[in-house]
């Protein structure tokens, strides 16, 4: 008993055709050497992309690369925080007057103690008044700090003097690393 399939449209120049075969997509030969050869483009084409990208990516300074680092590292504060109230004001961020999120707000600055740029008991959210218009806010961001981690290691970070050299391998590790933090707690708030 002969099968005969349903009418088709092909995908190359969208006449209709009756398939001879189920997984059929085109009318012809001249439709699927055309469909190969856009097939091939797009391929050849998303090779060059990478291509590009890499060698983007070989060209970037270490400037760039902390930048991109502490981006990371500063969103995943603000998905760890979120739900939290400042840890300056105690401002939940509803309250806030002015627009925009929170912060990531250092308390040893990363002009003061870069090395502890990356450090996750030296980053909590703050609200943009208390971290850019209050410069941090210090006195009540140290009371409050005292109370979330205790007060044995805001002494240590306080203590904590050493040198710190980032390497770009380094850098690229702590994107990876807190984009992939960030995206997990966010989708863990986002249930």
């Amino acid at each position: 008993m002969l099968q005969t399939h349903k009418a088709k449209t092909c995908r190359q120049c969208g006449a209709l055709f009756t398939p001879m075969q189920p997984m059929q997509r085109v009318c012809g030969l001249s439709c699927a050497l055309a469909q190969s050869r856009t097939k091939q483009a797009k391929i050849a084409e998303k090779a060059t992309r990478a291509d590009l990208r890499e060698r983007k990516e070989k060209l970037k300074t270490k400037s760039q690369w902390l930048r991109e680092a502490q981006t990371a590292f500063n969103s995943y504060i603000r998905a760890r925080d979120k739900g939290k109230p400042c840890i300056s004001s105690g401002r939940m961020e509803q309250d806030r007057f002015t627009g925009g999120h929170f912060d990531a707000g250092h308390y040893r600055s990363t002009g003061a103690a870069a090395h502890l740029r990356f450090c996750t008991w030296n980053c909590h959210a703050q609200s943009k008044h208390d971290n850019r218009d209050l410069s941090g806010n210090i006195v009540e961001y140290r009371k409050r700090l005292i109370d979330r981690i205790g007060l044995d290691r805001v002494e240590a970070l306080e203590n904590d003097n050493s040198i710190r050299k980032f390497d770009i391998e380094y850098l690229k590790r702590v994107k990876r690393i807190f984009t992939k933090r960030a995206r997990i707690t966010n989708a863990r708030f986002d249930r």
